[in-house]
């Protein structure tokens, strides 16, 4: 009896190891080949870094992006949610699972410099450039997803991969107004991921944020002659804004309230009947924020009343934190080991030694990290917040979403600047893009494959979710900024 139970009790762990190992030979044999033809997708991103286009104005980027899915087999659905530069990639080999991925690809402005060149040099004086690393971040979504496509072809897989466009990520619009069409809501799962200093699991949340314009209108007078027969809307945002910095004592430590007068008048001796205020108004939690932010409008229509003037508001987007999932992180973190960091070079050291010599601030020992971070999982009352916002954080609140960063910047490279562009032009960057494309390419693949490791993402997803339901923060009725008057 001794003998039958330990036969009872191996065999199952044998058969699961030599499973695992032959899921595991799969993703390897699509690591070969995505190193067989990376050069496609490293073209692509160059392509993309040149055209160096801004958010809902990427039209060359946008359809370089599409067109080379559409190349490999993929049908596009163009001008998704009312956003020219929007899209939707698609291949099916069947009813099966249906996993996405997002893809972005636009620049910021003033940041033009000239590819792999460790000294400030812009291709262009004021112009546009790559200082997030967006040329990177669609194509290896993009190139991941082909991975998974000859995954599912070389072994009859049934499943569906989508890869979405989504623009003007850098203003927080494009996912946003996705979301708010129900773009995202026909996947399982969703990967993403960003360029960074270093490889790991991006397992902590964003800021909650609104971005929204203040319009003040008044009426004009001279200065001196007759103020009195004036209504000065500078006068109202600066009321307002003196009123939204008292209320920063009374807001939650975590808050953040940024903003700048875009217009503030023309001449000193005239009265200013048109001004303009732009805020960004953050906090950790979507339900911490949307109250901050109408307490901030509040104080906008006060400064109004005070100074007899016309408020029109102007608001651009509203995105939600990200909400992490364990599973899905887990499966990447997975992944992220076995493909390992980007392959540097001593080519590749030597212009990060160069490039750090530009950094104000002494540059790290280690300037390109070979280093995988260990996954550290902690429950919702223990998440990290990052400084910033995403609009991810509103494709999570729709839909089971993991993402991770790797190595594509030199460590110490300042945020949204020429460093950076120079970088997302390199070989390093562009290393660290194929690297993030295998690894999501795999975590792709054992989505797919296991459809245990979906359905513990979709739990957790509705756990997290506690009750909640997502509502997004722009109205029906309000396009897109690119399609207002």
């Amino acid at each position: 009896m001794k003998k039958v139970l330990l036969v009872a009790f191996v065999l199952p762990l044998i058969f699961s190891t030599d499973g695992l190992a032959r899921a595991d030979r799969k993703k390897e044999a699509v690591w070969r080949w995505m190193d067989s033809v990376k050069e496609n997708a490293v073209a692509t991103a160059r392509d993309i870094w040149e055209y160096a286009e801004l958010g809902e104005l990427e039209f060359h980027s946008s359809e370089r992006l599409a067109r080379y899915l559409e190349e490999n087999g993929f049908t596009i659905e163009r001008g998704v949610a009312d956003l020219p530069t929007a899209w939707v990639a698609t291949f099916s080999s069947g009813e099966g699972p249906v996993l996405g991925y997002l893809a972005e690809f636009d620049a910021l402005p003033g940041l033009s410099q000239a590819a792999a060149t460790p000294t400030r040099s812009p291709v262009e004086e004021g112009g546009n450039g790559h200082g997030c690393g967006h040329n990177l971040l669609g194509t290896a979504s993009a190139f991941a997803a082909l991975g998974v496509k000859q995954a599912m072809l070389e072994n009859n897989i049934k499943a569906t991969v989508k890869v979405f466009g989504c623009p003007a990520e850098e203003t927080l619009v494009g996912k946003v107004y996705m979301a708010r069409a129900g773009v995202f809501n026909v996947v399982d799962v969703m990967l993403g991921w960003h360029p960074g200093g270093g490889n790991a699991v991006t397992f902590r949340s964003s800021l909650a944020m609104s971005s929204i314009k203040f319009h003040f209108y008044g009426r004009t007078a001279h200065g001196a002659g007759d103020p009195h027969h004036g209504r000065s809307a500078l006068d109202a945002v600066e009321l307002m804004n003196v009123g939204a910095n008292y209320m920063r004592e009374h807001v939650i430590e975590k808050a953040r309230l940024h903003y700048v007068i875009t217009n503030g008048g023309g001449a000193p001796n005239v009265v200013p009947d048109v001004a303009e205020v732009w805020y960004f108004v953050r906090a950790p939690k979507t339900e911490q924020q949307r109250p901050i932010f109408e307490w901030v409008k509040e104080i906008a229509s006060g400064a109004a009343q005070m100074t007899k003037t016309r408020l029109e508001e102007e608001l651009l987007t509203s995105c939600y934190e990200v909400m992490l999932n364990e599973p899905i992180a887990e499966t990447l973190q997975k992944n992220l080991e076995q493909v390992g960091p980007p392959p540097f070079d001593e080519k590749d050291e030597e212009f990060a030694r160069k490039l750090a010599e530009s950094f104000e601030n002494e540059p790290d020992s280690i300037l390109l990290d070979t280093e995988i971070k260990e996954l550290e999982i902690v429950p919702p009352d223990k998440w990290k917040w990052g400084g910033g916002s995403t609009d991810d954080g509103d494709v999570s609140w729709n839909v089971p979403y993991g993402r991770i960063t790797t190595a594509c910047f030199v460590k110490g490279c300042p945020g949204h600047s020429w460093q950076v562009v120079s970088c997302t032009g390199s070989s390093v960057g562009l290393k660290g893009m194929v690297t993030a494309a295998k690894v999501l390419a795999g975590a792709g693949i054992d989505l797919i494959t296991k459809p245990k490791l979906i359905k513990a993402a979709k739990e957790d997803f509705v756990a997290k979710l506690d009750s909640k339901t997502y509502e997004c923060g722009v109205p029906d009725s309000l396009p897109p900024p690119s399609r207002r008057k």
